[in-house]
């Protein structure tokens, strides 16, 4: 019987007492309590000589992470449109990565919104959206690609007072994933409209 210092998934921590069970420091369990704790995804911190606060009645099973946990136990993730007040579910198998704290362009069959996911609940949805990489923030945008580093041009001015360091034009080519990169290394011949443009 040993006292564990464990952290809910969705933040908050708490000792338990573990019973018959052994747990493994670092492994993301589902798990019930016998008292006033909720039961959810938690991952095991430390073992703990500090009195219990509740006790672990059951222990579904360990998992590598929390996303994995709610991917597992009847979880959806909750979103809240940029530009609304709409709120949304979302199956947590839509994610290969921590979503919580994040901003998505997530799509139905009608529309398409920015929304940043906020926080999951103890249900199931069935709705299936098209989602985006993660953004920075509520524009969903991605921001601006560049490789390498800088090329400047010296200018002398007409009056011979002096040269004055200005930044070309630079190409810009798409990478494998339609994202344009502009290449700062790189000084653009023409008028971006090719040599002749």
């Amino acid at each position: 019987m040993a006292n564990y210092l464990i952290t809910n998934c969705g933040g908050g921590t708490v000792i338990v007492d573990s019973g018959e069970s052994s747990l493994m420091i670092g492994g993301t369990y589902y798990l019930g309590f016998t008292g006033e704790t909720s039961s959810g995804c938690y991952t095991i911190n430390s073992e703990t000589s500090d009195p219990a606060d509740d006790t672990i009645s059951t222990i579904v099973s360990r998992y590598d992470n929390c996303l994995e946990c709610l991917q597992n136990n009847e979880f959806s993730f909750l979103a809240s449109a940029c530009t609304t007040e709409s709120v949304i579910l979302i199956n947590p198998s839509q994610f290969t990565e921590w979503p919580i704290g994040n901003f998505y362009t997530i799509c139905d069959d009608v529309e398409c919104d920015c929304f940043e996911v906020y926080g999951f609940i103890e249900a199931i949805t069935s709705s299936v959206y098209t989602i985006s990489v993660p953004y920075s923030d509520c524009s969903c945008e991605i921001p601006p690609r560049s490789a390498n580093t800088e090329t400047f041009i010296c200018v002398t001015d007409c009056e011979f007072t002096g040269s004055t360091a200005v930044s070309p034009p630079h190409p810009v080519w798409t990478d494998g994933y339609g994202t344009p990169v502009t290449q700062l290394n790189m000084v653009l011949i023409g008028s971006g409209n090719g040599l002749n443009g």
